[in-house]
């Protein structure tokens, strides 16, 4: 009876230390699985990281441009006020030759 009794336990603990080794075998694969995906979530952001230093770069040089063109609009804009300036007295003596054409005609 003892005998029985000891082996029976015997069969549940060895029972029991298949389970334990298959869920540690189970849990392993986990681990592996997790590890894999930080890996792949460490080379996902450097790749971010590069994508982000690549479009950083362009954006400045999108600013120097935009710069760039500014000052060639405010030096067009100064360019007009100049000739608009000189049409405006283009035109005063055109009126003022008129009135004396005029003049001269009466």
């Amino acid at each position: 009876m003892a005998l029985d009794f000891l082996k029976n336990r015997i069969m549940l603990m060895m029972s029991e230390r298949d389970k334990a080794i298959n869920r540690a075998d189970e849990l392993q694969d986990t681990v592996q699985r997790a590890t894999e995906l930080i890996t792949k979530l460490h080379e996902w952001k450097e790749e971010m990281q590069e994508e982000k230093n690549e479009l950083e770069v362009e954006v400045e040089k999108l600013r120097r441009e935009n710069d760039s063109l500014q000052s060639a609009i405010d030096t067009f804009e100064v360019a007009f006020e100049y000739k608009d300036k000189e049409i405006e007295e283009l035109q005063i003596t055109i009126d003022e030759f008129n009135q004396e054409m005029d003049e001269l005609a009466s």
